[in-house]
């Protein structure tokens, strides 16, 4: 049995674990959607979500039917969310949650999907005379999916830190707070500087090429 017909079958046993362990609803407008929830049934979810990426990676072509198929799941998550008001995925108490949850599955489906598409030269190939010449871009999409990863990872860091900092520092005891808008300026900020670096270091990278393919070149 191949990596990509394993790592899909495990993706669907953990969806189908999901399901019997009431971690999807369709009709669920308490907000209390953890009170049906099978606990142990959710931690095997987990693990053969887990297992089913570690299976997938060494093959390229495993790599992007995976990642294809968490971003199909990712657009129905967003359609369920957005059609039914009844639909749980999940989440307990807010529905940012599960934003919170699309936005890791997209990003792992983005991060499968570049790997798949532009795997790692083989340490043969990568040694083969006049490679290292090439001027290319590279593998654009592996860096633009690392790119992505880092700048939301750092921003979600930014605005948590930054709400923090104004609830306990501007944030009145009783009354509203906008601690929460100024966590959002810091994380802005922070994507403006990631973006800066990003560019520092595609420049860096440009140049290097260049100066590899003019010393083979010449």
């Amino acid at each position: 049995m191949s990596r990509r017909t394993i790592s899909l079958l495990l993706l669907v046993v953990a969806l189908g674990l999901l399901f019997a362990g009431g971690f999807v609803q369709f009709d669920d407008t308490s907000g209390f959607g953890s009170e049906r929830w099978i606990l142990l049934l959710g931690g095997l979810a987990c693990v053969a979500a887990l297992v089913s990426v570690v299976a997938a990676w060494p093959d390229p072509k495993a790599r992007l039917w995976l990642g294809i198929a968490l971003a199909v799941l990712t657009g129905l998550l967003v359609w369920g969310s957005i059609s039914n008001d009844g639909f749980r995925f999940i989440y307990t108490r807010s529905e940012g949650e599960l934003a919170l949850l699309e936005l890791a599955i997209g990003l792992v489906a983005f991060v499968l999907i570049a790997n798949g598409v532009q795997p790692a030269p083989a340490s043969e190939t990568a040694t083969e005379p006049g490679t290292a010449a090439q001027a290319g871009p590279g593998r654009w999409l592996v860096r633009t999916a690392g790119y992505l990863c880092g700048t939301i990872v750092v921003a979600l860091v930014a605005i948590a830190a930054g709400a923090d900092y104004y609830t306990r520092t501007e944030c009145p005891e009783e009354g509203d707070c906008l601690a929460v808008l100024g966590g959002f300026v810091w994380g802005a900020v922070a994507v403006l500087a990631c973006g800066l670096a990003v560019l520092v270091i595609e420049i860096v990278l440009w140049r290097r090429r260049r100066r590899t393919a003019e010393v083979r070149g010449g």
